[in-house]
């Protein structure tokens, strides 16, 4: 088979990423009639700017606040006073409700008819004291208390800063942040992400179409589980710790540290399985394999790891997680690396099919060892990376003659290359 068409198929995929760039480009524009400049938006909503009600009322310690509220937001800071300020933004149909009873402290707006509309709180309390905190679109922000925190909203964003013993965090449609609790730290939402930072003690978080990442923890036990999204843990295990993740569509990520002690359990049925430590897998499981089942032993293995995702990777890092970015270039680059020393005989599925197309026929094994070897013999060892290189270039000047903002680069120009060596007979 002579070379030419071997090194036609090899350039038709190197350049096959051009037509997709030509299709997804943004279409030339004319000359348009000028446009109006844009509406400038400002803070605040039709509710006054200074509140319109502010109360301080003297509590005893123990008292625990209750504040019920139908829509709006509200924030919660702490102080050293045995006091709390209740400061609210409100219509003129609204009044607050305040009543102290049985080591409570309730706090609600009403109406002069029908519910209370929307209301804005921000209540001052003493660090100690435990809050509860509930609404159907309710939005929290809560900093500096030391005690409980119970808060519940349909819809509406909940982050915390402290919190200590209980804490409770309860959303649909909302996201969640949480800093720096310790205790029993349970973060649940439907539609959006869980972010915990910081945390300390055992530590639950469940949501069904979102991210969880659970980074810089010190957690006793751990139970994390989503159905749409990725998982991000960091933190080292306690001795004798469970430490449960689970996602169905969506990559898990944990870093155990250098040092761990646990027994890691893995399973996945739809994606790849890697490690910063020296992990073989069973004979016949491939990294690659779908519904991989295996389990491993760091250090002691004292505690319990486990791992499971249905359609996405799994990998267990010994240091610092490295950012999805970082992560999907490391996989491109291997990728490359396995390409071209691992499988040089073999030049991948893409080009087996290109080559099926254009020499119409379906054995291809023995074209693709051709192409790979005219390719070694035409740009070296480094075939792989001069093929991308290419491919990249034919991708920047299909581009340019879509929507030409700038002249296209021409390709980079490489270093000498030795002489060729003989080429070998067939």
């Amino acid at each position: 088979m002579s070379a030419h068409p071997l090194m036609l198929a090899a350039l038709v995929v190197a350049c096959a990423a051009a037509p997709a760039a030509a299709q997804t480009a943004p279409p030339r524009t004319s000359a348009a009639t000028p446009q109006p400049p844009p509406v400038l938006a400002r803070p605040g909503g039709p509710e006054t700017q200074t509140p319109q009600s502010d109360e301080t009322v003297d509590v005893a310690k123990g008292t625990r606040l209750v504040l019920s509220n139908q829509a709006g937001e509200v924030t919660v800071r702490a102080w050293d006073r045995d006091a709390v300020r209740v400061q609210a933004s409100h219509s003129p149909r609204e009044r607050i409700d305040i009543q102290s009873t049985d080591n409570t402290l309730r706090v609600r707006a009403r109406a002069s008819r029908g519910p209370a509309g929307l209301v804005d709180f921000t209540l001052t309390v003493p660090r100690w004291m435990a809050v509860n905190l509930s609404g159907t679109y309710l939005a929290a922000t809560i900093e500096g208390t030391t005690a409980e925190v119970n808060v519940e909203t349909v819809g509406g964003d909940l982050s915390l800063k402290g919190g200590s013993g209980t804490v409770t965090l309860r959303s649909i449609e909302g996201e969640i942040t949480v800093e720096g609790s310790s205790g029993k730290v349970q973060a649940t939402t439907v539609n959006d992400s869980i972010t915990i930072t910081g945390v300390s003690g055992d530590i639950v978080a469940e949501t069904t179409n979102g991210d969880v990442s659970v980074t810089n923890a010190k957690a006793s036990s751990l139970e994390i589980s989503t159905v749409n999204g990725d998982v991000r843990f960091e933190g080292p295990t306690a001795e004798r710790g469970t430490y449960r993740v689970t996602t169905h569509n969506g990559d898990i990520r944990v870093g155990l540290g250098a040092q761990a002690n646990a027994t890691v359990f893995v399973r996945t049925f739809g994606g790849d399985f890697s490690s910063d430590f020296p992990v073989t897998l069973p004979d016949g499981m491939g990294r690659r394999d779908s519904n991989k089942r295996f389990n491993f032993t760091l250090g002691a293995g004292s505690a319990r790891v486990e791992l499971q995702s249905f359609q996405g990777d799994i990998h267990v890092a010994k240091g610092a997680l490295r950012s999805r970015e970082q992560e999907r270039a490391r996989r491109r680059g291997a990728a490359r690396l396995d390409l071209g020393l691992t499988h040089r005989d073999a030049i991948g599925q893409e080009i087996r099919r290109a080559l099926g197309r254009e020499l119409g026929r379906n054995g291809t094994d023995e074209a693709a060892r051709d192409v790979a070897r005219e390719l070694e013999h035409e740009f070296g060892a480094d075939w792989p990376r001069e093929l991308e290189r290419l491919r990249d270039w034919a991708s920047a000047h299909a581009m340019a003659h879509v929507a030409p903002t700038a002249p296209a680069p021409a390709p980079a120009p490489r270093a000498p290359r030795p002489p060729r060596p003989p080429r070998p007979q067939d």
